[in-house]
């Protein structure tokens, strides 16, 4: 199933003019902000409150609607929204032409377009309430859109702005007399009274008010609603007094039927009658005598063929498929093709979605409110001419003219956003192209050094495995199956190109091919290793599964020879977004045909503005979302299970009356009652569907980015969160989730002792242990540590990475902060985590972590299952060594350096420092080669001079002990810092067991050469130190 095939945000528009957009804004009300902080919301706002219903009305899609783009908070709780908008509206049109009569069919038109938007506002609850020719645009088709519709709903039916909603010539009778909240919602029919005005001034070329003073215009509303409660109101507008009203003539003469249009020759007298009847209809007086939208349809005014028209707008186009994109043979359609004008200069705004250019709008510089500020928008009347003149002190009597200027709580003026700067930084783009190449930032998982080892080159397509439930005790998911081969059919092995020969949108990278081993150096001591995507056709050409895109994909060069661009920096490059919103629009329009695609691109960085849909793609997320989270039940929990209950009176506690009011409240979405409302039902659906698992605090943090992302569409929210706890929290959130927790602090102490020795040998001997200040990091993914905006960018990585990742990030972190860990103590530490934690680079946080990760072998952050196989399990598979029974928690945590697997010892003995600490007897009967004897006792005599053969990598060999070679490793790192150190699992048997099972490779059996260092001299009785060594020289030797 095409998941985005339809997405509105997704969709290119063929032969349509680039769209307008302007702006308007208002004041959100003082008052309600202040209403709702004494009734407990502290931070709860009218502004958060806006802009938290806002979300739904960019969300309505109609043909007869302008599309609402975006809302911004500005100074002073000024808010400005940003919608579609279009030159001419029907009063334009009535203005220019005053004396030109009008078609009752033009008419017909416009009353069915105008009725059928506003059906479809009553559908999704909306009501527009500010109806008035002036909001009535009209596009370049001479088609009706609506505008304005959603001040109403935005503001809460006008309680949060101090300024009354809806134009005086155009409410009706119970707006004025306040009767509209005596009915039901659904029953709020103000608008079909106002568009029953304009359709009739629209036909009759007046206005239906004479005056304009307000006041009179409320006092004859008044009056009819008087006449209307004396039972008059069948034939009102034949009042004796109806005259007395401030009623066109015109039009009064139009309602009682007088008008014979004699001079109108394209209306007939009984087209005239009905469309009459339609406006009768709309201006019952009394309210509920007012016809619904259906019962207008159904009126006689619209005939079978308008009606016919209604019926094929529930239609939808989609999915998109790969024969759209084919050109058809003129001969085989019965009209020829329209060709473009070569002529017409191309427009690169012309196809893409509003919100697409909004946002390239404000990276090219804009800015709504800086706009309207030089215009001179907001200069309003000076604070001291809004003083009193005297003021008396013994009664409080002010003297003179008070002024309250509230002119400037709302401008319904729309303010065109000029496209002048954007077109020119596109046009600067491509003139340049030619001359100053694009350059693509580097792909950092799979950048090589030259002389280290990369363990993500060969992890494509590790997630899917995990999906699938592969190998749950491994945090990485890694299995040797040997079938990951058929996943790499979009990788390619090329040679390092120039900088200069990366372009974009100048088609594939090309490169002949060059494949390097990735277990062992080059001759050149480089491991030259580079990916290329090429385009989809080269990668697709046998496959139908995704469209062609001609969009280059990054390269990967060395280490040395990445031109390091900041993500902040591409994320405000204009022409950047441009293609990158194209290459994962076009992407995800394809996707699930697409996801390996779009996890190769989104490795580089994803653009802001589809991130939602990325990560969703990248996780995984499939299928018919709304129906399978509209049969949660969010809101009833029947239990006959006394603990159960328990745990849901324990959920309702911290969901409901602590955790949500307080979760990211800096955000305006999150801190709306809409934003609460919609994280207690994600977080409510999550504990309903997950009853193996249980809430615990933190878990509404870990909701956030899913739903800010997708604050419209909480199903994909709500599958976005299920797939990713799957990936990196899995039993995180057990109801006993010790032993989880512990394992996974044990795995993170392993990598920082890895990584940083020093650092991890003062925290150790501090006791300053990851379960004081790691819990709220990895339980909720650090999202109770940074700001959403640096949460972005770090799961970015996260999606595309493997699911050790946020270790890594952990480590990064305290190493970040290292200089002040190491001059504290413990107290230091417990006050630097909880009172004045530093500011973090988040970006170069990424960065370390993504190298760490690079290097560190799988096995070392493997994690402990939490379920053993069953004895039946046992049976079917073959004999476990013992090796490769899991440890338990205790002895892991007991040890500081790591473990690792004979399986990832190969890819990096030619950096690898063996230690072998057993008998020199054991160690000449079989060894690893290069490998080194050396006694633990003499550690403190030759450590020195290990340090100095500048090892990447220190692996300790020992024999079937279980404390020896932990210890020995716990001594390299704690007192003499060796990087890089770990334990091989099994030791000497393990190893040998692995090179039989591979039939590649045995022991080495040599005799080994026996080294001292010249004029040692022991302490006392102390005999000189002696190191064998094995003959066989490491492989970086041979160059």
């Amino acid at each position: 199933m095409a998941l985005f095939a339809n997405a509105s945000d997704l969709k290119i528009y063929h032969d349509r003019p680039t769209p307008k957009l302007a702006s308007c804004n208002f004041v959100a009300s003082a008052r309600s902000s202040e209403a709702l902080a004494q009734s407990g919301h502290l931070a709860v706002s009218a502004p958060s409150q806006i802009m938290g219903r806002f979300q739904l009305l960019k969300t309505l899609r109609h043909e007869n609607l302008c599309e609402y783009v975006e809302i911004h908070r500005g100074k002073h709780d000024r808010l400005f929204v940003v919608n579609e908008y279009h030159d001419n509206s029907l009063q334009k049109a009535r203005s220019e032409k005053a004396q030109t009569p009008v078609s009752v069919d033009l008419i017909q038109r416009y009353a069915f377009e105008i009725f059928c938007a506003l059906a479809y506002l009553k559908q999704n609850n909306v009501i527009h309430a500010a109806l008035s020719p002036d909001n009535v645009l009209l596009d370049e088709n001479d088609r009706i859109k609506l505008s304005g519709y959603g001040l109403y709903y935005m503001t809460g039916h006008g309680v949060d702005v101090d300024f009354p909603i809806g134009y005086p010539g155009y409410l009706s009778p119970e707006c004025v007399l306040d009767t509209c909240s005596e009915e039901p919602y659904g029953y709020d029919k103000r608008d079909c009274w106002a568009a029953g005005i304009i359709l009739v001034e629209q036909f009759c070329r007046n206005s239906f008010w004479t005056t304009s003073d307000v006041g009179l215009v409320f006092d004859s509303l008044n009056t009819l609603a008087e006449w209307a409660k004396d039972g008059k109101d069948e034939n009102i507008w034949n009042h004796q007094g109806i005259e007395s009203l401030d009623i066109n003539k015109d039009i009064l003469e139009f309602l009682q039927g007088k008008t014979t249009n004699n001079d109108n020759s394209m209306n007939t007298k009984d087209s005239i009658e009905v469309f009459r009847q339609l406006i009768l209809n709309c201006l019952q007086v009394t309210h509920t005598k007012r016809p619904d939208y259906h019962e207008i349809f159904a009126l006689s005014f619209f005939n079978n063929s308008t009606k016919n028209k209604r019926k094929e707008y529930g239609w939808i186009h989609g999915p998109v498929l790969a024969s759209q994109n084919l050109q058809p043979d003129e001969a085989d359609i019965d009209e020829p093709v329209k060709k473009k004008d070569p002529a017409t200069p191309y427009d690169p705004l012309a196809d893409l979605p509003l919100s697409h250019i909004y946002h390239l709008w404000r990276l090219a510089g804009g800015d709504v409110e800086v706009n309207l500020v030089k215009r001179g928008v907001f200069l309003s009347m000076p604070v001291i001419e809004r003083l009193p003149r005297v003021c008396y002190v013994e009664d409080g009597e002010e003297t003179g003219p008070v002024m309250v200027d509230t002119t400037q709580l709302y401008s319904d003026t729309m303010q065109i956003l000029s496209y002048k700067e954007l077109y020119q930084r596109l046009e600067q783009e491509q003139s340049q192209r030619s001359s100053e190449r694009f350059e693509w930032d580097a792909d950092y998982f799979n950048v090589v050094d030259e002389n280290d080892v990369n363990f993500l080159l060969e992890e494509t397509d590790k997630f899917k495995k995990q999906q699938n439930g592969i190998n749950n005790h491994n945090i990485d998911g890694e299995v040797d199956n040997g079938d990951e081969g058929d996943d790499d059919d979009l990788v390619f092995y090329d040679e390092i190109l120039s900088p200069q020969s990366s372009v974009m949108g100048n088609g594939p990278l090309s490169g002949s091919a060059f494949i390097t081993s990735p277990g062992t150096p080059s001759t050149t001591r480089s491991l030259n290793r580079t990916f290329s995507f090429s385009s989809m056709n080269r990668s697709r050409s046998q496959s139908s599964s995704s469209l062609s895109i001609n969009t280059p994909a990054p390269s990967t060069p060395t280490q040395a020879s990445i031109p390091r661009r900041p993500l902040s920096l591409r994320e405000q490059d204009v022409n950047y977004q441009y293609h990158r919103q194209r290459l994962f629009a076009e992407l995800l329009r394809q996707y699930p045909a697409s996801q390996k695609e779009i996890i190769h691109h989104a490795k580089v960085d994803i653009p802001p503005l589809l991130r939602n849909k990325i990560w969703a793609a990248i996780l995984d997320v499939h299928g018919d979302l709304d129906t399978e989270y509209q049969k949660i039940d969010k809101y009833n929990d029947i239990t006959s299970d006394r603990q159960r209950l328990i745990l849901i009176i324990h959920v309702y506690v911290h969901v409901f009356l602590l955790d949500v009011p307080r979760c990211h409240q800096y955000n305006q979405l999150l801190a709306s009652s809409a934003g609460h409302e919609k994280l207690r039902r994600l977080l409510k659906s999550w504990v309903s569907s997950n009853k193996k698992w249980v809430y615990w605090q933190g878990l509404d943090s870990l909701c956030a980015p899913f739903l800010t992302l997708n604050f419209n569409d909480e199903a994909l929210a709500f599958a976005c969160l299920q797939k990713f706890i799957l990936k990196f929290l899995n039993n995180f959130f057990l109801k006993d989730n010790s032993a989880v927790l512990q394992d996974y602090f044990a795995v993170f102490r392993h990598v920082l002792s890895y990584h940083d020795p020093e650092l991890s040998g003062h925290i150790d001997a501090i006791a300053f242990v990851p379960d004081l200040y790691a819990i709220r990091w990895f339980l909720t993914l650090f999202t109770h540590v940074f700001p959403l905006d640096k949460v972005y960018h770090l799961w970015d990585k996260f999606m595309v990475g493997p699911s050790s990742l946020p270790l890594f990030v952990g480590v990064a972190i305290l190493r970040q902060i290292r200089d002040d860990l190491l001059k504290y103590e413990f107290n230091g530490c417990i006050s630097l985590f909880s009172e004045h934690f530093p500011k973090i680079d988040i970006e170069k946080c990424i960065q370390s972590a993504m190298n760490m990760c690079k290097v560190t072998p799988p096995s070392i952050v493997s994690l402990r299952p939490i379920i053993s196989p069953t004895p039946e399990e046992h049976g079917n598979n073959e004999v476990q060594n013992w090796w490769d029974k899991p440890l338990s928690v205790e002895t892991r945590k007991q040890e500081l350096a790591p473990r690792i697997d004979m399986k990832d010892f190969p890819r990096i003995s030619p950096y690898t420092l063996v230690l072998d600490i057993r008998s020199d007897h054991e160690f000449a009967n079989g060894h690893i080669a290069s490998s080194m004897n050396v006694q633990p006792t003499q550690l403190h005599s030759f450590a020195s001079i290990l340090r100095k053969l500048n090892r990447k990598y220190h692996v300790v060999v020992a024999d079937d002990s279980e404390k020896q070679g932990p210890e020995f490793a716990a001594e390299l790192v704690r007192r003499y810092k060796f990087p890089r150190t770990a334990v091989l699992q099994g030791g000497i048997e393990a190893a040998d067991w692995f090179y039989n099972s591979i039939r590649s490779g045995r022991l080495c059996t040599c005799r080994p050469q026996k080294q001292t260092t010249a004029g040692h001299k022991g302490k006392g009785s102390e005999p000189p130190f002696v190191i064998w060594r094995c003959k066989v020289p490491t492989p970086l030797s041979k160059r």
